[in-house]
């Protein structure tokens, strides 16, 4: 018996030491005076030294840009546009929208390292009124059926032109992050984390005729004021998860006041479906109020699993002021923000020669207005 209590005391008195020193070093981390930790804190305005919490807000001033959305074509020959006379492309209208942002952080500012996540929401719906071309013809894109009412190519050329779209955008962020340089002036910090997105995007065209207008042998053919329209219908959606790496640059200009960089780079993986539809509602004869319309569709959907490289950069000023009662820092920022995420516009041709555009992708820019409390 002895013996064998004998073989396991090196193992005993091993295990115990090492207990001994765990129990030391946790002691000694719950001892650490937040002083001894300025050497990790960053250029900032500090209470001793960061504070574990902080939350942001932001409003955001943004637009969209897309490739693969290109609408018709405005011609100067009405009678053709096989062969487009001195064309300029009609592209989709985007304007300006305000969307938001929030986030929360937490720090760990014995070794610096900081766990965020940061959501972002941003919507915007266009509508362009009645555009007329004025001695000009409006010839549809390549991603619209041009058979569907049986007459040939050259005859659908439109008087007027209709368009709208609509655009949500749901981005979620989950980020580690910890300094690799710190100066009296300077900090460059990395980060890794995991990004999800989601898309949705709509777009829509409306083409018809003045009364006056003919259209191949049919002299109501598309006339807006009897009902008569050809239109294009576009939707896109996505959602992708992948990971996502960075950095945040922050430099001091003295009186509380900051210049700062951010660049991130991601690559996520996920469905993107597409759909195309073009419908015709063609006059083909009656009196009004009895008229007589021949209705077409063409729809085409597809669904793809791929992968979406996108990156993302952030410029702008910040100002830190700590509160009079020195437990909660004040930061303010205005930026600017560009992105851009590749692939995700895949436009159909819904023709029999059925195609989609691989390479195009969607951006989305503009100005970021940020409060941040760390407490």
């Amino acid at each position: 018996m002895s013996l064998n209590i004998t073989r396991f005391l090196p193992m005993i008195a091993a295990s115990a030491g090492l207990f001994a020193a765990a129990s030391a070093t946790n002691k000694s981390d719950q001892n650490k005076d937040p002083q001894d930790c300025n050497y990790l804190c960053v250029p900032n305005p500090m209470q001793e030294c960061d504070t574990p919490w902080d939350l942001s807000a932001s409003a955001t001033y943004q637009q969209v840009r897309v490739q693969a959305g290109d609408i018709a074509l405005l011609t100067s020959d009405r009678s053709i546009s096989i062969y487009p006379v001195n064309a300029t492309g009609v592209q989709p209208f985007d304007d300006f929208a305000w969307g938001f942002q929030v986030g929360m952080g937490y720090t760990d500012y014995s070794s610096d390292w900081r766990l965020a996540v940061d959501y972002n929401y941003f919507k915007a719906i266009n509508n362009r009124p009645l555009s007329v071309s004025y001695g000009f013809a409006f010839a549809p894109s390549a991603y619209v059926n041009n058979q569907i009412d049986y007459f040939p190519f050259q005859s659908l050329l439109f008087s007027n032109l209709e368009t709208g779209n609509y655009t949500l955008f749901n981005n979620l962020e989950v980020k580690i992050s910890r300094p690799s340089l710190i100066t009296p002036n300077l900090e460059i910090t990395t980060l890794f984390g995991l990004d999800t997105q989601f898309l949705q995007r709509r777009q829509l065209a409306v083409f018809s005729n003045a009364t006056t207008d003919t259209t191949g042998n049919t002299p109501l053919g598309y006339v807006s004021a009897a009902g008569g329209f050809y239109q294009n219908y576009q939707k896109y959606t996505w959602w992708g998860v992948g990971p996502i790496i960075g950095f945040h640059s922050n430099w001091h200009l003295g009186s509380n006041l900051y210049f700062f960089f951010d660049g991130t780079g991601s690559v996520t993986y996920g469905l993107s479906t597409s759909r195309g539809a073009t419908f015709a509602r063609r006059i083909i004869g009656g009196t009004v109020p009895n008229i007589n319309y021949q209705n077409s569709e063409a729809a085409v959907q597809n669904f793809v699993y791929q992968y979406s490289p996108a990156l993302k950069y952030l410029l702008g000023f910040s100002w830190n002021r700590i509160m009079e009662t020195s437990e909660t820092r004040l930061t303010l920022k205005i930026a600017y923000s560009s992105e851009y995420f590749f692939y995700l516009m895949r436009s159909i041709q819904n023709e029999g020669a059925y195609r989609s555009e691989n390479g195009a992708g969607f951006g989305l820019q503009g100005l970021i207005l940020n409060v941040g409390l760390d407490f």
